[in-house]
């Protein structure tokens, strides 16, 4: 039988071993930054409300990165999650700003050309990010595989299929950059403006003659352009709107807007755009931009809006 001392002796490693196993792992710079950044975000009201998703995105990747942390692996795991926590943090703070910027557009038509170009801006940022996102995340692939092949000769084959991944992955993002580019130029060609229901585009009524329904020859380059713009890209739909001012009965003005919208709608046709792509819609009298009791006013009431969907080719309905 062990004396007392003994059985202390014999305990005394398991109780070091015990002890060494204790407490929280050592810190890590890259996600003590990135829940900082996170929790910064997730404070802004504008954030949670105009960023939701984005924010999710960022705060899944924050709780990998922890659990892994939490689990002792490698740093190099848990770098890897943080910094695309971080980046995803920066898009879901950009998409905010841009969401708040569309709104506030909405409110001031005389600073619209300003805030249109910031949309654009953040747009083209936020594409950037993603791109680099999608890169690094395909690098770190990469250098996974490149690690894991230096480890056993059997994982050749994988290291090769990550590098032809990174490679993929590097192509789309640069497509995605460049798409992104692309869009904003023929937006601004366009001159849509971004709103709620998507970019919107006003054919004022120098295209028709007044009472009339008819386009005016020379009022059918807008629609050409339109045209153009839906060839290149055709997963788009619209909804073309017709508005009239409250000259003549309300039964003759909603005639009158619905062939209007209907004569746009022809005119794309004779340029190769799918009917199936096109909605149309007249309104009359209803939804006015300007007084009516004014010539200017009346001027603006006579329109023609035309709503393009987004790139899933969904519209939104008018609300009010």
């Amino acid at each position: 039988m062990f004396t007392t001392k003994q059985t202390l002796f014999l305990a005394l490693p398991l109780v070091v071993l015990l002890a060494s196993c204790g407490g929280p792992p050592a810190p890590n710079a890259m996600l003590v930054d990135a829940k900082a950044k996170f929790a910064t975000a997730e404070s802004n009201p504008d954030v949670v409300r105009l960023a939701p998703v984005e924010l999710k995105e960022a705060e899944e990747s924050l709780v990998i990165s922890n659990q892994l942390w939490e689990a002792r692996e490698d740093n190099t795991k848990i770098e890897h999650h943080a910094y695309i926590s971080l980046q995803k943090t920066a898009i879901a703070q950009e998409t905010a700003l841009r969401n708040k910027a569309l709104k506030e557009m909405e409110q001031g038509e005389v600073d619209r050309q300003k805030v249109l170009l910031d949309v654009r801006r953040a747009e083209a940022e936020r594409s950037e990010r993603t791109a680099n996102s999608a890169l690094l995340e395909a690098q770190q692939e990469r250098v996974a595989a490149v690690a894991a092949g230096q480890r056993a000769e059997s994982s050749n084959a994988a290291a090769a299929a990550a590098t032809a991944a990174a490679a993929a992955a590097t192509q789309t993002a640069t497509d995605a950059t460049a798409k992104a580019a692309a869009l904003a130029s023929r937006v601004a060609e366009l001159e849509a403006r971004p709103t709620e229901r998507g970019l919107v585009l006003t054919l004022g009524d120098v295209l028709f003659d007044t009472g009339k329904s008819t386009l005016r020859s020379g009022g059918t380059s807008s629609v050409y352009e339109l045209a153009t713009f839906l060839t290149e890209y055709p997963e788009r739909k619209i909804l073309i709107e017709g508005f009239t001012d409250n000259t003549g009965s309300v039964s003759m003005n909603q005639t009158l807007s619905t062939q209007r919208a209907n004569a746009v709608k022809q005119l794309l046709e004779s340029r190769g755009i799918a009917s199936n792509r096109i909605r149309t819609i007249g309104f009359g009298v209803e939804h006015p931009v300007g007084d009516n009791s004014t010539a200017n006013g009346r001027s603006q009431n006579r329109r023609v809006e035309i709503v393009i969907s987004d790139e899933n080719g969904v519209l939104k309905d008018r609300t009010n």
